[in-house]
């Protein structure tokens, strides 16, 4: 990998329990701290404190899972939901879980010139009026990064941290 360091700060994973339909009104009850108000959102927001991570549970057996820093993190999340679902009386299996987003902090430990960068690369947006950050996207993936000029930045859109490190490389790559 290129001469840069990055912490992943948020795994984002969706949660599907088959054939079942969750009673909110029940959910938000029975799980500590759970939060519900049908008028206001369609779903129980829940936050969980060991592994730390949120739920947004939804009525049809979906919930998406936010806010660990690793995947390992989420997933032990998600087992402890469901027993705790299970422990309320619904008679839930293994979910399926799938990573949607990783978003990392990344330190590329060089000055960037944006401005340079917008000019040179189609695939990069820069408007300092509105954000002083730049958009680079990598081509060919859903992987793009935020890119500040004293050498930071923010990745998004990867699933994995060989996808974060791949989209690293290639913006090294890219701006050597």
């Amino acid at each position: 990998m290129a001469n840069a360091e990055y912490k992943v700060n948020n795994v984002v994973m969706t949660v599907s329990y088959e054939n079942v339909k969750f009673d909110l009104k029940r959910i938000s009850s029975g799980l500590e701290g759970a939060r519900y108000d049908p008028e206001v959102f369609p779903g129980v927001a829940y936050r969980a404190s060991k592994p730390k991570a949120s739920f947004l549970i939804f009525a049809s057996g979906k919930a998406n899972c936010v806010g660990a820093n690793t995947v390992e993190g989420a997933e032990g999340a998600t087992e402890s939901l469901t027993e705790q679902l299970r422990d309320l009386g619904f008679g839930v299996g293994e979910p399926e879980t799938e990573v949607q987003n990783m978003v990392a902090s990344v330190d590329f430990h060089r000055e960037f010139d944006l401005e340079d960068i917008a000019r040179n690369f189609h695939h990069a947006e820069y408007n300092p009026e509105v954000f002083p950050g730049l958009v680079f996207r990598t081509e060919g993936t859903s992987v793009a990064f935020l890119l500040f000029v004293k050498g930071e930045g923010v990745c998004v859109g990867a699933k994995s941290e060989d996808e974060i490190e791949r989209g690293i490389d290639r913006v090294a790559e890219a701006l050597e």
